[in-house]
């Protein structure tokens, strides 16, 4: 993420790690960062399940040279905390501590912060502070000359599944001028990193980029760190860890926990966790895959460049047992093959190819429904037995039909599902930008029992959306039950219908249920050929009391907050939206409904923050920031909303530009922090974009009526979202 200096001019960077950094802008608009000194960078990480908490230590000493204040006289000014996120990266919290002054962070309600200016933060208005996916940023005011400044910054991010291993990537590579010459990166980096599963046997871990030594292993469990011995291997790099899972056979096994003490929500919490063993070593299904490209205007050069290419080799990847067809639409519909779907030789995928350079060009608006109910029409025409029939709609775009859009293909489903041997299509969606309704393409993924993708910025569209089209390369299960008992009450099941497993993409199932499930249960899915794959699985008891206790309402919390939020926003059911905001409150987790904001506090009402925090449900912000209300600063709006169908009818481009090079800065009243405001391609009324985002996930679901446990065992009600919340 470096960049290179003008001649003569100082080093200057775009951020590669958490710390303090001055902004400043180029003549050609371009926001710059120039990192203060550092003196620790300490990263804790526990990966449970597949899921990593991280929490990001950092201290800097600040020199006067780099304060940007009003006078500008080197003494006091304003330093910038900034720290690379990804998109699914959920910040949950960001203090930081001087000498004499004190910040922390808190989650709020929407409406309740229209009357937060934050001017003690320099803020003179309560709209929300813009920002970048790819960028956590907040301003430190008033912070004197040489100051030494501690930072602490909290966020959660899903793992990624890459070559058969769960994969933690941390911001570790440090800014070339931020230490004194000959600095060994030993005395100023650490990292301290757990990884947890569901199964007996012990994590495997490894680090490409870093030597680790061995803390402790034990069962499901193993933490490694940094091995400071092995200094002269240290690389100025990305710390990745890597945790393999691939094996011989299938794998299944499932962990649960009692609810915590004082939690008005008194059912079990569990998780189940599928992992498939290595593609050679089965038999996977055939495909039907139906690709539909949105080619209206606002997909013009890169997203539509991007989306093409991540298209053809999609279409490289097929094998000779699969079929495909593509179909690039607008306002109107063109095939590639018109009578339906294609075996997918050499010869047929040469064509595909040349026929994509050729149609996928953007032009026109959009209509999502008739192609897809056109490219259902195909797979019940052309029934194609012991297949997966697959459809991927790759859009940027909102359109005024969603809901319908949701409805006609649940019941499409639903009286097609009638025979739980049927093997309905999957919809697998992709959206692309911030004007496309990624709760909508959500909940239609879930409807599908297929995964969902998102990517904001023209270069992310192709790795994600390429990502996605791989990851569902090898079905090996599919149609998988749970078996709950019948005694269990309260059941809620996510996400639901489960989705297929494939060997590059696990199934992590979770829920909740009164009085918590046996020692084993059994599992049921069915496997190329159309046989019947059957398991009996142990459940572990996970004490919360216990040191290596997976937090399992943590791990799956954004996901329950995501499925909640798509399905208020499908029923336009305000008690759910009341809901999601509960929750969100509940655990620290910012989401549509919410917002992270910052403000100065006393030590005093800090400890009293913190208690209140640790007693569960909502905190009052303004009771604790010096200054009231007027002193909260709201960072942002979250990333992935709702969708602009306005924006989308007039083909108004919803990408963002890269972190860093297309970024411009505001300053007001001394507060500098980068913004979104000057590229061209956004519209003056655009929605802000937080750092918040982690609104995708690679696979998602929602808990829904009534499903059939295996073997004919028992039947339970998958509890509506949020019920007994």
């Amino acid at each position: 993420m470096n960049r290179e200096s003008p001649a003569g001019a100082a080093d200057h960077y775009r951020p590669v790690c958490p710390g303090l950094y001055a902004t400043h802008v180029l003549g050609d608009a371009e926001t710059v960062f120039t990192p203060a000194q550092l003196q620790k960078l300490d990263f804790h990480v526990e990966c449970h399940l597949s899921t990593a908490f991280v929490t990001v230590k950092t201290t800097w000493v600040v020199p006067g040279s780099l304060l940007k204040s009003e006078k500008n006289d080197g003494k006091k000014g304003n330093i910038t905390f900034a720290m690379p996120v990804t998109e699914q990266t959920t910040v949950t919290g960001v203090s930081a501590q001087m000498s004499n002054k004190r910040f922390a962070s808190g989650v709020m309600p929407n409406k309740d912060t229209k009357n937060m200016k934050g001017t003690r933060f320099g803020r003179n208005t309560a709209a929300p502070l813009p920002a970048h996916p790819e960028l956590f940023a907040i301003s430190i005011p008033g912070v004197p000359a040489g100051e030494t400044v501690h930072v602490q910054a909290t966020y959660f991010t899903p793992l990624d599944f890459e070559n058969g291993a769960y994969v933690f990537r941390a911001p570790t590579q440090l800014p070339t001028g931020c230490m004194p010459p000959n600095t060994p990166l030993t005395k100023v980096l650490s990292v301290m990193a757990t990884a947890r599963s569901a199964y007996s046997e012990q994590v495997q871990v490894m680090s490409p980029t870093h030597p680790v030594t061995l803390v402790q292993a034990g069962a499901g469990v193993t933490q490694v760190q940094l091995d400071p011995i092995k200094r002269e291997k240290w690389t100025n790099t990305e710390f990745v860890m890597v945790m393999p899972v691939w094996g011989g056979d299938i794998a299944a096994a499932g962990v649960q926990q009692p609810p915590a003490p004082g939690d008005p929500d008194a059912r079990h919490s569990f998780a189940i966790s599928i992992a498939p063993p290595k593609p050679e070593a089965v038999n996977p299904f055939p495909r039907d895959v139906i690709f539909l490209l949105d080619r209206s205007g606002s997909m013009g050069g890169g997203p539509m460049d991007a989306a093409r290419a991540a298209l053809i080799a999609g279409l490289k990847d097929l094998t000779p047992n699969d079929r495909f067809n593509i179909c690039a639409f607008d306002n109107l519909q063109i095939y590639f093959d018109q009578e339906g779907l294609t075996n997918a030789t050499n010869e047929a995928k040469d064509a595909a190819l040349k026929w994509c350079n050729i149609n996928c060009q953007a032009r026109g608006t959009t209509d999502i429904m008739t192609p897809l109910a056109r490219a259902l029409e195909l797979f019940s025409g052309q029934p194609n037995p012991g297949a997966v029939p697959m459809v991927f709609v790759i859009t940027d775009g909102a359109v005024e039909d969603e809901r319908e859009i949701c409805t006609f293909v649940e019941r499409a489903f639903k009286k097609g599902g009638a025979d739980p041997a049927a093997m309905l299509p999957r919809v697998n969606t992709f959206g692309i930008g911030r004007y496309a309704n990624h709760y909508f393409l959500k909940m239609l993924a879930n409807i599908g029992r297929g995964m969902n993708g998102a990517a904001y910025s023209p270069e992310t569209v192709e790795k994600k959306m390429f990502d996605l089209l791989r990851a569902s390369k090898t079905p090996i299960l599919t149609n998988i039950a749970v078996g709950i008992p019948q005694s269990a009450q309260g059941v809620e099941i996510l996400p639901f219908p489960v989705p297929d497993l494939f060997a590059g993409a696990p199934v992590m199932i979770s829920g909740k249920c009164a009085g918590g499930l046996p020692p084993t249960i059994e599992v049921q899915a069915r496997v190329a050929g159309g046989a019947v794959w059957q398991r009996s699985i142990p459940v572990a008891t996970d004490l919360q009391n216990n040191a290596t206790a997976i937090p399992l309402d943590k791990v799956f919390v954004k996901q329950r907050i995501d499925l909640m939020t798509a399905r208020a926003w499908l029923t336009q059911e305000q008690h759910l939206e009341q809901q999601v905001i509960d929750l969100s409150l509940k655990h620290g987790v910012p989401c549509a409904h919410t917002k992270l904001c910052a403000f100065e506090i006393s030590l005093k009402n800090e400890t009293a923050m913190k208690n209140q925090k640790a007693g569960g449900g909502a905190v009052s912000v303004a009771k604790y920031a010096v200054g009231g209300a007027a002193g909260v600063m709201v960072i942002g709006a979250m990333a992935g909303g709702f969708g602009d169908v306005g924006a989308s009818l007039s083909n108004a481009g919803g990408m963002i530009a890269g972190a860093g090079s297309m970024i411009g800065s505001i300053d007001i009243g001394g507060f500098d922090v980068p913004d979104l405001s000057c590229i061209a391609e956004c519209a003056a009324d655009a929605p802000c974009i937080e750092p918040l985002v982690a609104c995708v996930e690679p696979v998602l679901g929602m808990a829904g009526e009534c499903f059939e446990v295996v073997g004919g065992v028992v039947e339970a009600v998958a509890g509506a979202l949020g019920g007994n919340d």
